[in-house]
């Protein structure tokens, strides 16, 4: 049986997973130029800001409650990272499928390894996952003109480069 405090935790998650999706533009929109201090990122649209902040509102819940999120919800999760309308206000979603016993949606956030809006955040979900078996994925970022997606990358590769190798073996 579930619990009265399950029901209104999942009540509450999922007004806010329907909020997020409800924050998204009903077509891409073009990046706003870029920022003074860094000449490199482009300006936040709102839209942007208030899908991230809502995806850390159900972090939040989920980590005072050490609960997990049901099957739906990880579906619409990975809808809301799937969608690009959203930018960089993904990047808080993605981040909450970083936990190992997430590691089986792994495959569905690979392709966002070519999305520059959320690929260092791929990359260090991925790892949080425990998510062997993309190392030749991952690889290129070492290189990447970020300092902190290299180094996650970096903790990627030395953490399962062995392991890519005997799990490409078997």
């Amino acid at each position: 049986m579930v619990s009265s405090n399950r029901v209104a935790l999942d009540k509450e998650i999922n007004n806010l997973l329907t909020e997020a999706e409800a924050s998204s533009p009903r077509e891409m929109l073009t990046d706003l130029p870029f920022m003074n201090q860094f000449p490199d990122v482009h300006e936040w649209h709102d839209f942007e800001h208030n899908i991230w902040n809502t995806g850390e509102k159900i972090r939040q819940l989920i980590s005072v409650r050490q609960t997990a999120f049901n099957r739906d919800q990880i579906n619409r999760i990975l809808n809301i990272c799937l969608d690009k309308r959203a930018k960089r206000g993904r990047q808080s979603f993605v981040m909450l499928l970083g936990k190992t016993k997430y590691c089986e949606y792994a495959n569905a956030l690979v392709p966002l390894l070519q999305d520059d809006d959320v690929n260092g955040h791929v990359i260090d979900t991925l790892y949080k996952m425990r998510a062997n078996g993309y190392v030749e994925l991952i690889t290129p970022f070492l290189k990447h003109r970020q300092t902190w997606i290299r180094n996650i990358a970096k903790k990627y590769v030395q953490k399962f480069e062995d392991s890519d190798q005997q799990f490409q073996f078997i």
